[in-house]
């Protein structure tokens, strides 16, 4: 038995957490243009595409991370061809994790700012949790996610009371719009995959059962959709697609009179925790990536090039008109299907070849 490595619990708290980051900025708002009122339902309508795509990765991933599982499958050279596709496609991810920080930080102040400034103070946070050990990042994710969803249900239960149920009701059964949005909040979601490739970290392994991720998957999926609903519940399918970010907006009419108003830019400060655990999430994964695809030489500086490179990649998105934008909303979710859902499925169908292994048995 394991007495080194995270359990799976903490694997699932650093993926959900993880999660909120690009959820809070891009549902409904990515959803409303063509699901409208339904919004919420397109988002519980993902959890059969979010449960699929996990038991794929699980099932590829196991005891030993999805990087040995593909090389098992494929060889080891189209193996660590595929793996190089999912490092750039990390790369990507992280790039516009970093930005999307850095605007919501320059946004949630009230003082000048550079949105440089706080894209390399995040991607340095970046560095130093890539220093450190699996483990310790694992455990600073539960606090991560306590925080997160405690704010969270602050912030929607306060609302909850001011929430139209005509805003929601009835449903539109124009089914295909809806589907179409399930498919975009399934992508949105799908930010979580590359967890699949920290596997190889969970310790009792056999203790793991299927009901472990299913749970997570399936109530996390709704408690989005819940949250959905509440927010176009306040705000109304057309308000809430003119904004940039609902769930920020709809801070904006949370206060208790006498103990705390207009907390909006606490919250969305706070989202930095999600971010970073996304990175953080991106930087293992790619070392996990590096080590079965890269000489030894260059895996041990993995994580530092990931982060530096993301970082220039955040800057290149600064300079850009709209460029970080249409990526983080309409390329990320359909490439999050592509490497989270149609991947694993296609090498799932593919027999393990026997005797083949990540591990370098040289430079």
């Amino acid at each position: 038995m394991r007495t080194e490595g995270i359990s799976r619990t903490q694997l699932m708290a650093l993926l959900w957490a993880g999660i909120m980051a690009p959820a809070a900025e891009l549902l409904p708002g990515l959803l409303l243009p063509q699901a409208r009122r339904n919004s919420w339902l397109s988002v519980a309508l993902a959890a059969p595409l979010v449960l699929a795509s996990g038991w794929l990765l699980n099932r590829l991933g196991k005891d030993r991370g999805a990087a040995q599982g593909i090389v098992e499958r494929l060889g080891p050279w189209v193996g660590r061809g595929i793996i190089l596709l999912y490092i750039v496609w990390a790369q990507l991810l992280l790039a516009q994790r970093l930005w999307s920080c850095a605007r919501r930080l320059l946004s949630s102040g009230n003082r000048d700012g550079s949105l440089w400034f706080f894209l390399i103070a995040a991607a340095g946070m970046l560095v130093w949790m890539g220093r450190e050990k699996l483990e310790a990042f694992a455990r600073a994710g539960q606090l991560f996610l306590a925080a997160l969803l405690t704010t969270a249900l602050v912030v929607l239960g306060l609302s909850l009371g001011q929430a139209q149920p005509e805003r929601l009701l009835p449903i539109d059964w124009t089914w295909v719009p809806t589907a179409g949005s399930a498919l975009q909040a399934a992508g949105v979601i799908g930010w979580g995959l590359f967890a699949a490739f920290l596997l190889g970290s969970v310790r009792n392994q056999g203790e793991a059962q299927g009901w472990h991720w299913m749970f997570w998957g399936l109530g996390g999926t709704l408690l989005l959709a819940g949250a959905q609903a509440i927010i176009i519940g306040n705000l109304g399918a057309g308000l809430a697609m003119e904004l940039d970010n609902p769930f920020f907006a709809l801070a904006k009419s949370v206060g208790v009179e006498g103990a705390f108003q207009r907390v909006e830019s606490i919250i969305a400060a706070l989202w930095t925790f999600a971010d970073l655990v996304m990175g953080g999430i991106l930087v293992f994964a790619v070392r996990e990536m590096g080590r079965a695809c890269l000489p030894s030489k260059l895996h041990n500086w993995i994580s530092l090039l990931s982060v530096l490179l993301a970082a220039g990649g955040g800057l290149v998105l600064l300079g850009g008109n709209g460029v970080g934008t249409l990526l983080g909303e309409q390329i990320i979710p359909v490439g999050n299907l592509l490497f989270g859902l149609a991947i694993p499925g296609l090498l799932c169908l593919m027999r393990q070849k026997e005797g083949i292994s990540c591990e370098k048995k040289g430079g």
